[in-house]
């Protein structure tokens, strides 16, 4: 006789047998059929159950495990209210192609006697008549639970889409009534994500030729596959053919910071001169208001989604699209080139490489005492970081760094949402308990973070991450977007611009302190080096997590 279980036990297993290990989880009063579950089974065969205080938080340590360990993870929500707090960070996700299985309840529909219909005010007041409608922007596919017998099957084709590139989070409605019925055990998955996707060879042949016969082809990309293929391969191929590479707004980073035949970010120092442009999974590759290219230049996009069809308006120059998985593609690509070298052009280009280094080492000696800055903060963590991985929210951009190869450096993603930063090194740490593990934050963004939560479910999974808060007062990138805009206006002249300080300034390490964090605050740019000298000896010999409140003066801009 067939065993039977909960559709709520039974999702749970077949998330697992899917293979999804972690479920975040903020739970509700919707989610008793999986708490039972959790109960019944003693957490064998279902995910691990990681309980965080905020829906962000959930969502976002999701999206940081993925990264640490290239698993998708489940993040679960109550009902509309929990899913708005959670939508933010899944638009994060989404707009860096990271798969999470997203589930939420939603209210009891029925108002008799069946199992889970409703008893309590609020599930009259939560009903919607789109509770999905939160959502369906940010995710790829969604689907509203309606009989048990189905439940492990919807959950396996919710995994097989998220895990196909371009991947992204799905999202499924569990309302109360069929959550508590009966289904038999699930077993095998009924579907798996389809195999990587190769490039058509003639439109391989074809780039490839554009490339060779360049007078100077440029590669711009932003982020790289978590196994590093797109970094080893795209090098290679640069170095074999003395091709230049722009890494612009950087999400994950591709390039070791002193690879000789990297030019930087600043991509509209080098877009005009280029002949041939080579577009590498990268959906903001330039900003048109400020740079395009040449009249006449052929423009190539590589990926697994090259026009990026998510996006409404994305009106780069396309001449050519290959759709493929980049890594698969770089190689293709790499072995239809000649590999000749040009001695001159390469000379050329890693003369455009101490450039951009110069630039970046004199951004650092321009602290010489007082606050901290970015680049001097940046340069410190640096030299302790070895191996491990830098989470940066308004903490700098990549090229203050110093990183030795790919995915040591993750940066916010192009969607915006603030708060990322902490939780998803809380994610990756997670993954990845070994590594040392650094968020460097702006203070407003460590307060959109949910704070008092990170820190909670840091102390509760012996997560020893080191925080670093940069904190000037202010919401400086509104500062510097209005400056941008209005350079010679009432704002620039005024001594301080409305709206963007907050005073006074909370007390960050307290808040930390509150949940077991050791803190400690630091007022002059000398002082750094010693602080993070003195955490990292507690995160070695207490495996405990540190926050430092570095003051800083205001910033100039990421660039």
């Amino acid at each position: 006789m067939t065993e039977m279980v909960s559709a709520g036990e039974a999702i749970l297993r077949s998330l697992k047998s899917n293979g999804v290990e972690k479920l975040f989880i903020n739970p509700g009063s919707d989610f008793a059929p999986i708490i039972e579950a959790y109960a019944r089974t003693g957490g064998s065969g279902i995910p691990e159950a990681i309980a965080a205080a905020h829906e962000n938080v959930v969502v976002t340590m999701a999206h940081g495990y993925y990264l640490a360990t290239g698993k998708m993870a489940a993040a679960a929500v109550h009902v509309n209210v929990g899913l708005a707090n959670a939508a933010m960070g899944l638009l994060n996700a989404r707009s860096d192609d990271v798969p999470i299985f997203m589930i939420s309840g939603r209210n009891p529909l029925t108002e008799g006697s069946r199992m889970g219909s409703r008893r309590t005010p609020i599930q009259y007041g939560q009903e919607m008549f789109d509770q999905t409608g939160i959502v369906r922007e940010a995710v790829k596919w969604d689907y509203e639970l309606r009989y048990a017998e189905n439940a492990a099957d919807l959950v396996s084709r919710g995994c097989s889409i998220a895990m196909t590139e371009p991947r992204g989070a799905v999202y499924m409605a569990l309302p109360r009534e069929p959550l508590c019925e009966e289904t038999g055990m699930p077993g095998a998955p009924c579907q798996v994500a389809p195999s990587t996707a190769h490039p058509d060879p003639k439109a391989i042949a074809e780039a490839a030729a554009k490339l060779a016969a360049a007078r100077f082809p440029l590669v711009i990309c932003s982020r790289g596959d978590l196994d590093g293929a797109v970094s080893s391969e795209l090098m290679a191929m640069a170095e074999e053919n003395s091709f230049a590479v722009s890494e612009v707004f950087v999400t994950r980073n591709v390039l070791p910071t002193h690879w000789k035949n990297g030019v930087g970010g600043n991509v509209a120092e080098h877009l005009p001169e280029a002949d041939v442009v080579l577009v590498v999974d990268a959906s903001v590759a330039w900003i048109e208001a400020k740079a395009s290219p040449a009249p006449g230049a052929e423009v190539i996009h590589l990926g697994p989604d090259p026009l990026f069809a998510r996006m409404p308006v994305r009106g780069y120059r396309t001449t050519r699209a290959i759709q493929c998985n980049a890594a698969q593609g770089i190689k293709a690509l790499r072995a239809a080139l000649p590999g000749r070298r040009n001695p001159e052009r390469q000379a050329g280009i890693e003369a455009r490489h101490a450039r951009f280094r110069a630039r970046m080492s004199s951004k650092i000696e321009e602290c010489t005492g007082g606050l901290a800055n970015k680049p001097l903060i940046a340069s410190c963590i640096s030299d302790v970081l070895g191996d491990g991985a830098v989470f940066a929210e308004r903490g700098g951009p990549l090229p203050l760094y110093s990183v030795a190869g790919p995915n040591q450096w993750f940066g916010n993603t192009q969607a915006g949402g603030l708060g990322w930063g902490l939780p998803a090194a809380l994610g990756y740490q997670l993954g990845n308990r070994g590594k040392l593990t650094v968020c460097v934050i702006g203070d407003g963004s460590y307060m959109f973070a949910n704070p008092i939560a990170c820190h909670q479910v840091a102390a509760a999974q012996q997560l020893p991450v080191l925080t670093v808060v940069l904190n000037n007062g202010s919401w400086d990138a509104v500062r510097i977007s209005t400056l941008d805009i209005y350079p010679d206006g009432e704002a620039a002249k005024a001594n301080h611009v409305p709206m963007v300080p907050f005073v006074p300034s909370p007390a960050y390490g307290e808040i930390a302190g509150a949940a077991g964090c050791c803190f400690e605050t630091v007022g002059l740019a000398e002082d750094v080096p010693a602080a993070l000298e003195r955490a990292l000896k507690v995160i070695r010999d207490e495996r405990r997590q540190v926050l430092l409140d570095v003051k800083i003066g205001m910033d100039d801009g990421e660039k």
